[in-house]
Order: C-alpha cells, then sequence, then structure tokens
C-alpha cells in the first residue's frame, strides 16, 4: 500500500511540472531583400522560414550584400564611381543576446582603384558588390564592371565584356576602406544584346565559387582556389536561372542552399554540388510579401 501511494505522489508530481519547453532554433541564414527601393534583413533557422532579425530598421537601398563577421553584421550597397575609385554605404550591427542588433553609427565605404578611369568608362548598372570573409578573417569585396563594344575594353572586337574584380579590405578600417587588387579574376565576352547580372560571392565545399545570371538567363558558376586568385568558368547549370542569384554552402546539412529571384518572388533549391540543376527545383518561399528586385543570402555565423 505504501510503494502504491508513493508511486501515486511522484506520477501527481511529475505531472503538475510544465514540460521544458523546446529551445530555440538558432537563426543560421541572413536574407537581404530590395522592394521598391527598401532594403530589408531577415533571418531563418532552417532556411525556409524568414522573419524580420530584430533590432533592424529598413532603409533606402538598391541591392544589398550582407556579411557577418564575429559579432558584427555589415551590409553593403551599391557605391558610385569617385575621384579615387568607388564610394558607397555601409550599414554595421553589433549583434547581442537573442540576436538582436544594434546599429552603429552610419558610415560609407571607399574602394581605392590604381586605374579609376576603368570604373568611369563602365556602363550604368555595374559596381553592384558581393563581400565575403576570406580564409584571413578579412572582407573582400567582389564587383563587375560591364564594357560596350565602343569603349575597346573587351577582348574580342564587336564583343561586350564584364570584368570580375576584387577588393580587400584596408586593416583597421573595419570593413570602410577597400584596396582594389590587381587584375582581373576572370573577363567574359558576350553579345552586346545579352545582360550579366550582378555577381554573387561564396564559399564553397572546396574553394570559393561565383553564381551570376549569364546570357539568355542561365544560371553561371565561376570557380576558384581563393576569392583574389583568378576564377574558372564552369559555364551554366541551370536555364532559365533566377535572377539576382545568391547561396551559400550549409557546412552542417553539406549542401548548397540557392537564391533568386522569379516570377516576383524570392525562389530557392537545394543542391549537394553546383552542377546542372533543373528550373523547376527552384521553388518560392511562402510569407515574403512584396515584389523584390534584388536578393542576397549570408550566413548568420561568428
Amino acid at each position: 500500500m505504501r510503494g502504491w501511494l508513493l508511486a501515486s505522489t511522484v506520477a501527481a508530481l511529475s505531472l503538475a511540472v510544465p514540460s521544458a519547453q523546446p529551445a530555440a532554433r538558432p537563426a543560421r541564414f541572413l536574407l537581404g531583400v530590395t522592394a521598391g527601393g527598401t532594403v530589408s534583413l531577415l533571418q531563418s533557422s532552417d532556411g525556409i522560414r524568414f522573419a524580420p532579425v530584430p533590432g533592424y530598421s529598413p532603409g533606402p537601398g538598391a541591392n544589398p550584400a550582407p556579411v557577418r563577421r564575429g559579432p558584427t553584421i555589415y551590409l553593403y550597397d551599391v557605391p558610385a564611381v569617385s575621384a579615387s575609385g568607388l564610394a558607397g554605404s555601409v550599414r554595421r550591427f553589433a549583434v547581442g543576446p537573442g540576436g538582436r542588433l544594434a546599429e552603429r553609427a552610419p558610415a560609407s565605404y571607399q574602394v581605392q582603384l590604381a586605374s579609376p578611369e576603368d570604373a568611369q568608362r563602365a556602363s550604368a548598372g555595374s559596381f553592384a558588390p558581393s563581400v565575403a570573409v576570406d580564409d584571413a578573417g578579412v572582407l573582400v569585396l567582389l564587383y563587375s564592371l560591364r564594357f560596350e563594344p565602343g569603349t575597346n575594353a573587351c577582348p574580342a572586337a564587336g564583343q561586350a565584356c564584364v570584368k570580375l574584380r576584387t577588393a580587400t579590405e584596408a586593416a583597421g578600417s573595419d570593413g570602410t576602406a577597400f584596396t582594389g587588387d590587381a587584375g582581373n579574376r576572370i573577363v567574359l565576352g558576350f553579345d552586346p544584346a545579352d545582360s550579366i547580372g550582378p555577381p554573387s560571392l561564396l564559399r564553397a565545399d572546396k574553394g570559393w565559387s561565383v553564381l551570376l545570371q549569364g546570357p539568355g538567363g542561365c544560371l553561371h558558376v565561376l570557380t576558384a582556389p581563393d576569392p583574389h586568385s583568378g576564377y574558372r568558368n564552369g559555364g551554366c547549370i541551370s536555364t532559365p536561372g533566377p535572377t539576382s542569384p545568391t547561396g551559400l554552402w550549409d557546412t552542417r546539412l553539406r549542401e548548397y542552399r540557392l537564391y533568386g529571384l522569379a516570377g516576383g518572388r524570392v525562389v530557392r533549391a537545394v543542391s549537394a554540388r553546383l552542377a546542372r540543376l533543373a528550373p523547376e527545383r527552384f521553388r518560392p518561399l511562402a510569407a515574403l510579401a512584396g515584389r523584390p528586385s534584388a536578393v542576397r543570402v549570408a550566413a548568420n555565423a561568428r
């Protein structure tokens, strides 16, 4: 009888104590989205369901490039030509408890170029950057310069071309000063009637990769052992591909998370390799309102 009473008491106590709530999953992905000239910054734990980052206030912008380094998130926008190279705005945030952001004072960033004349000759729509943290923990900025046949800046007569270039963060500048790296990472020639979208730099499963929308609307991939070195043309992996393609390598699940725009919506695909990918693999993300014009993803990790 005493044993039965003891068991009953233990059971009653167990029922009276509320079960522990599962811990919130960390937000592992950041998504910068432009819609109607306003930039939003979203976060997600699974890469599918995104919500506004706490503490972030949407602001004006054209093509956001988010990157996280340690406890700081940088959000770069498209630069314009300056006397010595390129200049644009960057928003910097300290990541606090629970992932809440505290914005620091507004800042601008400068890209010092050895030959600013090239940037001055480039077509409108050039320069939209992509920013990543290289193997040395330094920010590297990738941008493109488009030249028309009349500039005589392309290898083949009668062709337009895009020259991809990088710039490296100046020591101690905290993401506000970059020095242009010598030479081009790659030169891509194409028919002047075609278009090539802004490049998006990402760390790959081996080395580095670049995604961009190439001629004919294909999703183009470039590869490199290091973001500052020469890039190899990996060709088209999806036709048609999304506009504003962007992605990251998910080291935890060993797969690529790819994003872009199609039909006025943000689309997503998952692939183990940056190889041939059927267009229908890109599925719209639910619950993202508006008609975005640009999107960029970044890892939300220290």
